[in-house]
């Protein structure tokens, strides 16, 4: 018998194995639940979704699963060859997730943390719009035992370093947590169970990023295998000695288009990539399936790759952090002479971490110069903002928001693996060179910790900003017909799109019309910033056009239909994480509440700015983060009475704006309104801000309601 029809044996064999192990499964569901007990996993719209798929037919009950079985078993037949062979495989793929749906009879939840089990459709939205998008390259399956714990780590970290989101299934993901690799969906690194029949949980996965993301038909099974072939990045890592039932599998899922490769000579004559050395065996796989990655080497102590980008570290699991409107902050990218920067040069002016008491906030400042041939000053805010995205590749870092409101975290973790302050300059060096080759040819960062330096430095810093925010051209909405978008924040905000037009800036207050320009024009009309044509109006004076919706329609995968620019309740635009202020719709006086991202009290409609922000969903009416500057726009929530409808906002807040706001009033024929306006002086209560309307008059008195 030759090598390849003993393999083709063994995956007949293989899949009858499997069959009869399910039977075993529900058998026992069956004397623990009832035969009519219901099946199905949990927070999923298609029921067992690789059946589903292939079929188009849905079970209900304990008792079905028997049925297509034993019709399964029937169907193999016993000749050895690669057509008998593929079908067991299929079967056997089937029989799998039967057999993993057994386990989840009668809403019983079989797996305990640190396993997933089964990733419901709400996750696979969230990771599928990364693939979608390319955030995410690839899907790594690795499943098996690798020869040694020492294995095990690296072709865990070569997955992670190319940003693939990996899903562990068997032995290999005890191995990981003996290696002390940190798993979960922050990381990317996701064990689904410790028995290879888990492997079902990633196959269904695939087929739902399918069925999701590529309106795949149930029941069309040609296409879905067209599609996953096609469209769906990913591939199987099978590691340790090849049974019968894993070579089944194997051809099953070579046969529904997922790619397999593994550290096993004997399955060549199948056809199947083989690499041994673990270090390659990642890298194999990406090349084969045709995954396109871009590894970036930082030498830090941590792990460091876009696969943690949307990760967040808990205040728990924080060790220090900066800013956050705790401590003073800043972040300047700035662009010098060649002769002023040291390449490769950080510094750190003040305490390292290694001084600094575990759970305290202290003042950071980062400074980068840079230099080059083709690099203009106008470059400065995209390359800037880069920051957040950096700093949130590390394993063990963490960061939101940007200019002087940015905060910054370090994880316990990262402290006892020996991260310290200045790796946040070599973080940034090794991305922006990597990335901007052509532009960034020489880097240095200075990094102050030292309270006095880091507010001195701050001032400079924020005289910059205003400079910046000075030259963009006063261009009105009404004189461009394209905006742009950003969708920086939608490794946060999965769904998440800001739409930016001259006169409406980013939600963060830093990408304005300009920026959003320069950066589509600089990225080479790929990543975050995308002109969006506006197209046929639909309502001028809310602000909705037709390609305008369009747009958000696809970027926000669909979850958004349509967004007014110039409105608080008639379709708003959606809320990521990184605002600078909240308006809040308050309908016993019919006016807007703003309260800032600094100002830490209660307000008057009962709630801070922490407790506002977290219930912010998509698209919510009447509640809406945006900028400070969005304030003083002219077309701020036109459509539902502009600044008028203002009754209070934190004194710091309106100091900030005072003469753009004041500015504004006078515009608006209300010159008296900016000492109308209440704060947190004149009022902390709802009851004491609607005397406080009385007793001044506020033009809000004699507006309408609002309606949704």
């Amino acid at each position: 018998m030759s090598g390849k029809t003993g393999l083709l044996e063994q995956a007949i064999i293989g899949a009858a194995k499997i069959i009869d192990q399910a039977q075993d499964q529900i058998n026992q569901a069956i004397a623990e639940l009832g035969e009519d007990s219901t099946v199905g996993f949990p927070g999923t719209a298609y029921n067992l979704p690789i059946y589903h798929g292939i079929t188009g037919k849905t079970v209900g009950r304990l008792t079905d699963l028997k049925v297509i079985l034993n019709e399964l078993k029937l169907d193999l037949k016993q000749e050895n060859s690669i057509e008998n062979a593929t079908s067991a495989g299929i079967a056997s793929i089937i029989a799998i997730e039967i057999l993993e749906a057994a386990k989840y009879a009668g809403n019983r939840m079989p797996y305990n943390p640190p396993y997933t089990g089964f990733v419901p459709d709400s996750t696979l939205r969230g990771l599928g719009v990364k693939l979608v998008n390319g955030d995410i390259p690839g899907i790594s399956v690795i499943a098996g035992t690798a020869p040694t714990l020492e294995a095990a780590r690296t072709i865990c970290q070569e997955a992670q370093k190319r940003g693939l989101l990996s899903l562990l299934s068997g032995p290999i993901t005890e191995q990981a947590s003996r290696a002390n690799l940190t798993m979960g969906l922050d990381s990317l690194l996701i064990p689904l169970g410790p028995e290879l029949t888990s492997i079902e949980h990633a196959a269904n996965l695939a087929v739902r990023v399918a069925l999701t993301f590529g309106a795949v038909k149930p029941g069309d099974k040609d296409a879905i295998i067209s599609y996953l072939k096609g469209k769906v990045p990913a591939f199987i890592v099978v590691l340790g000695p090849l049974d019968g039932p894993t070579i089944s599998l194997g051809l099953g899922a070579t046969a529904l288009g997922l790619t397999i490769v593994t550290d096993q000579p004997s399955a060549e004559p199948l056809g199947i990539n083989v690499e041994q050395n673990p270090s390659e065996i990642i890298a194999k796989a990406c090349e084969v399936r045709g995954i396109k990655t871009h590894l970036i080497e930082v030498p830090i102590p941590t792990g460091f790759s876009r696969a943690f980008e949307g990760k967040r570290i808990r205040k728990e699991q924080m060790y220090v952090e900066f800013g956050g409107g705790k401590t003073p902050y800043f972040e300047l990218l700035q662009i010098t002479e060649p002769k002023d920067v040291e390449d490769g040069k950080v510094s750190v002016i003040g305490p390292e971490i290694d001084s600094m008491e575990g759970g305290k906030a202290y003042p950071l400042g980062i400074l980068i110069e840079v230099a080059g041939e083709s690099t203009e000053k106008t470059f400065e805010p995209m390359l800037e903002r880069r920051i957040h995205e950096i700093i949130n590749y590390g394993e063990e870092t963490w960061h939101i928001a940007q200019r002087d409101k940015g905060w910054v975290r370090i994880s316990k973790e990262g402290f006892k693996k020996g991260f310290k302050i200045h790796h946040f300059g070599t973080m940034i060096q090794n991305v922006l060179k990597s990335d901007y080759p052509s532009l960034v040819k020489k880097i240095q960062v200075t990094i102050f910790t030292e309270e006095d330096k880091v507010r001195k430095m701050l001032e400079k810093a924020q005289t910059t900003y205003s400079s910046r925010d000075a030259k963009v051209t006063y261009l009105s909405d009404e004189d461009v017909n394209k905006f742009y978008s950003c969708i920086l924040c939608q490794s946060f905000a999965p769904n998440h799109v800001c739409v930016i037009t001259p006169e409406r800036d980013g939600l963060c207050g830093t990408v304005t019309y300009t920026d959003a320009a320069t950066g589509h024009k600089i990225r080479g009309g790929v990543g975050a910033n995308q002109p969006i044509p506006k197209g046929k109006a639909i309502n001028e004076d809310r602000g909705e056009w037709e390609d305008v919706d369009k747009f958000v329609r696809e970027a926000s995968h669909g979850e958004t239909e349509r967004v007014s620019l110039y409105s608080l309740m008639i379709y708003p635009t959606t809320s990521c994480g990184c605002f600078e202020c909240i308006s809040i719709y308050l309908p016993e006086c019919h006016g807007l509440v703003i309260v800032s991202r600094e100002f830490k009290e209660e307000t008057p409609v009962g709630m801070r700015f922490s407790t506002l922000a977290g219930i912010i969903g998509g698209q919510t009416p009447g509640i809406l983060g945006h900028s400070k500057k969005w304030i003083v726009s002219k077309k701020f929530f036109r459509a539902d009475g502009g600044i008028k409808r203002i009754v209070w906002m934190p004194s710091d807040l309106k100091d900030q704006l005072k003469d753009d706001l004041r500015r504004r009033c006078q515009e608006e024929g209300a010159p008296d309104l900016y000492d109308k306006i209440a704060d947190e002086n004149h009022a902390r209560k709802l009851e004491d801000l609607l005397d406080w309307l009385k007793r001044v008059n506020h033009p809000v008195l004699n507006m309408p309601p609002l309606e949704h």
